[in-house]
């Protein structure tokens, strides 16, 4: 059986531990003749929803989407210096479930995410964006996981 990577999706949250995955993700794709679908989800925290008397500007969300995709131009530049081609996306909702449904919209073959998340208290009630998407991407899904700073 001959395991075809057409199309790769990376999410990414603009952490210090992008860069691994997307060179995780790049090396792939090279290796593969993949097209990188670079992601950013967006969305208001649950906290700060329950703020009483909370107040977001009118293009407070149009200014997070383009921060979003400036800094996803800036993080492909590179990727297709290297001769890849790569898509940006932004999406507003909560992060692992945009990633499953660009996943399954686009018919993805691999997603590459990074582990590093919550943890203690908020991993609990919240869970983690990486495993949730393991547990429910329908294609496989390369983990990222990067050293300890």
């Amino acid at each position: 059986m001959a395991i075809q990577v057409r199309t790769i999706l990376v999410p990414i949250d603009f952490s210090s531990h992008a860069g691994a995955v997307l060179e995780w993700a790049a090396h792939l794709a090279e290796e593969h003749g993949s097209k990188l679908v670079l992601l950013h989800a967006y969305h208001l925290p649950v906290d700060f929803q329950q703020l009483e008397g909370a107040y977001l500007p009118p293009d407070f969300w149009n200014q997070v989407k383009g921060d979003a995709a400036e800094n996803l131009d800036k993080a492909a530049k590179p990727l297709r210096d290297r001769g890849l081609t790569v898509e940006t996306v932004v999406r507003e909702g909560y992060p692992a479930t945009a990633i499953e449904e660009e996943a399954r919209d686009r018919g993805v073959d691999l997603v590459v995410i990074g582990t590093k998340g919550h943890s203690g208290l908020k991993h609990l009630l919240l869970g983690s964006v990486a495993e949730r998407v393991v547990q429910k991407a329908p294609c496989p899904v390369l983990a990222v996981k990067t050293p300890e700073e």
